[in-house]
């Protein structure tokens, strides 16, 4: 049976079996990365991936100037307008995930712990989440000292299991280390964040992206590749470690910087952010924004270890 389903700007015939509308109408990608929502979602702000519940019924994503993160909501086949997400305009968001069942949304603020308190410097920032409850959204949550224990905290994701894959910045501000860390998800409490040793080097490592049943790992490195930071895939393997991190190459990776990838629920689609000269602008975009891109993710099981 066929219906007619709007999708912002978009007046389409689909399948009803099929989810076109749940990527806003755009064609799907092939295996070479394509800017997602010219000039609607991409816009040369943004500074994380689109990330999409497991029902396909929303978008989640961060922007600069201002830094606060953002929202579409899906409601029979029609979608919103952007939104910002529930949080008080006072303070600045970024690095936003969504947890694998979509109801936790975590980011890094500059909000103090303790209302009234002088917030965080510019730059620096902790781990906070909200959770989706009957309802609403709840106000945030602080993730506690354990995890925030470096000046600069970042969530990369969270497994199914609840095990967090973040970045953490430490050292000085005139000597930073950025480094992915790991920690475990126990009786509803996190384990002190420890390195993975298998993803450290001398250069900054962030942004990652683990599988919900953590058998692989997406991140962003400056390690070498391409360009600035590339994308890098690692295995677990059968001792419980990781794979020596593969560069996704010159098919997704660029001269400018690629970061903050993200898979979606089925594993068919990977999307990410990049500075590379696009359909809207003509050189790299300087700074911490980017674009947003997506392509087929069949490279995942392809360069899987035989």
């Amino acid at each position: 049976m066929l219906s007619i389903i709007t999708c912002i700007g978009y007046s389409q015939i689909v399948d009803e079996a099929t989810y076109e509308c749940d990527y806003l109408g755009q064609a799907l990608p092939g295996n070479k990365p394509e800017l997602f929502s010219k000039g609607y979602i991409s816009t040369k702000l943004e500074h994380s991936a689109v990330m999409i519940t497991p029902d396909g019924n929303e978008m989640w994503f961060g922007r600069m100037y201002p830094a606060k993160i953002w929202c579409i909501k899906k409601n029979g086949g029609i979608w919103s307008d952007i939104q910002k997400a529930p949080l008080d305009d006072n303070y600045h968001y970024l690095y936003p995930f969504l947890s694998p069942d979509g109801n936790k949304l975590y980011f890094t603020s500059d909000k103090p712990i303790t209302e009234g308190q002088t917030r965080l410097h510019q730059g620096d920032g902790d781990i906070w989440y909200i959770e989706r409850r009957a309802t609403g959204w709840s106000e945030p949550i602080y993730l506690g000292e354990t995890i925030n224990f470096g000046n600069r905290h970042a969530i990369g994701s969270v497994s199914a299991s609840g095990n967090m894959y973040l970045s953490v910045r430490t050292g000085t501000r005139y000597k930073p280390q950025t480094k992915i860390y790991f920690s475990e998800y126990v009786n509803h409490q996190y384990s002190p964040p420890i390195v993975i040793k298998e993803f450290d080097s001398k250069q900054p490592s962030h942004s990652p992206f683990v599988a919900p049943d953590e058998s692989y790992i997406i991140y962003s490195s400056f390690r070498g590749g391409q360009g600035l930071s590339d994308l890098f895939i690692s295995y677990k393997n059968a001792s419980g470690g990781w794979t020596k991190p593969k560069n996704l190459g010159p098919s997704i990776n660029t001269p400018a910087k690629e970061e903050s990838p993200y898979v979606t629920h089925d594993g068919k689609y990977l999307f990410f952010n990049s500075s590379r000269v696009s359909e809207i602008n003509e050189s790299k975009i300087q700074g911490g924004p980017g674009n947003m891109y997506w392509v087929r993710a069949d490279f995942i099981e392809e360069m899987r270890p035989n």
